[in-house]
């Protein structure tokens, strides 16, 4: 063989690798893009970063300075209870749940969908009863970023509203993209979030890593030293340590107790939900579920817990100096 004809095969075989190469490296929608899809220059991933509340706790440490900020949020979203969102009701159905669970699961009927929509008179599938664990696709980055036509994973924020449509709504905020899912009124067994007092100004993702989901109150600047071993603050003490902020510190007036499941002493979100039991009657349901509330002020009334013939056996009275 001559070697033009090498020349040729070379080239051939050199760019069908680049072609599956290329095409391997396109995210499909339903997963987090590659670390090498940024849409941005680093400087304004930064920025996107900080604006949005979210750190990188572990900067300091080497082992995710100098990484992509995309590689750092899909390090993120792995561990976060966005990645891991699989329900069922009690009676075995999840589609509905998959609305907010798994939004690319979620099959809406003509109802769900906005009217400007339905004009353009399409048909969409009967929703499935239950949708499989294996099947389902969790909270990916698609719901709250666009992906464009090369697989590239836009800084932007934004809601997929219609996914089963690819059909996004803009937003004005970071606390208005969260409470797509989170407004929780009338929903059964859901924890209410009303975030009022001292943070009733202040975005989700200031507390909340955009990302990971979690927080704590000692996260960043905002109550590093409550735990301060030299000036401590009454209640912040060992006999408390199982005793979660909210408890104390909840403004809501919710109910506090320990959380049946991991004994911390935390507040207790009330919920009601309607069940129409025929086409004009209908019971409402309610109860509280364990549920850290939002609304968080700095007084704290140590009766909650205290008082006479408390269920839990603690002292009646605090002595406060």
């Amino acid at each position: 063989m001559n070697r033009k004809r090498i020349g040729q095969w070379i080239l051939i075989v050199s760019l069908l690798f680049a072609m599956v190469l290329v095409a391997g490296c396109q995210s499909s929608g339903d997963q987090p893009a590659s670390s090498s899809q940024v849409s941005e220059s680093t400087d304004k991933n930064n920025s996107s970063t900080s604006d949005s509340g979210e750190g990188t706790e572990d900067s300091d440490s080497g082992e995710t300075q100098g990484l992509d900020p995309l590689v750092i949020a899909q390090q993120e979203w792995e561990i976060s209870a966005h990645a891991s969102s699989f329900v069922a009701d009690s009676e075995g159905h999840n589609n509905a749940c998959a609305r907010c669970h798994s939004p690319k699961n979620w099959t809406p009927t003509l109802e769900d969908i906005p009217e400007s929509c339905q004009a353009c008179k399409f048909e969409l599938p009967t929703p499935p009863v239950f949708i499989q664990e294996s099947d389902w696709l969790h909270i990916s980055c698609i719901m709250c970023h666009q992906v464009d036509k090369k697989g590239v994973v836009q800084s932007e924020v934004e809601w997929l509203e219609i996914p089963v449509l690819e059909e996004y709504a803009s937003i004005e905020s970071h606390s208005e993209l969260c409470l797509k899912c989170h407004n929780t009124e009338n929903v059964p067994e859901h924890g209410l979030v009303v975030v009022d007092s001292g943070h009733a100004d202040m975005q989700c993702t200031e507390c909340h890593s955009p990302h990971d989901t979690t927080t704590t109150c000692m996260n960043g600047d905002c109550h590093s030293d409550v735990l301060s071993d030299t000036d401590q603050i009454l209640g912040h003490d060992n006999d408390h340590k199982d005793v979660s902020c909210a408890a104390c510190h909840d403004n809501a007036g919710w109910d506090v107790g320990p959380d049946p499941e991991t004994g911390i002493w935390t507040t207790f979100s009330p919920w009601s939900h309607e069940v129409m039991i025929g086409e004009a009657d209908s019971i409402l349901q309610s109860g509280t579920i364990p549920f850290s509330s939002h609304d968080i002020g700095l007084e704290v009334n140590c009766e909650r817990c205290h008082y006479s013939g408390n269920p839990w056996e603690l002292t009646e009275n605090v002595e406060i100096p």
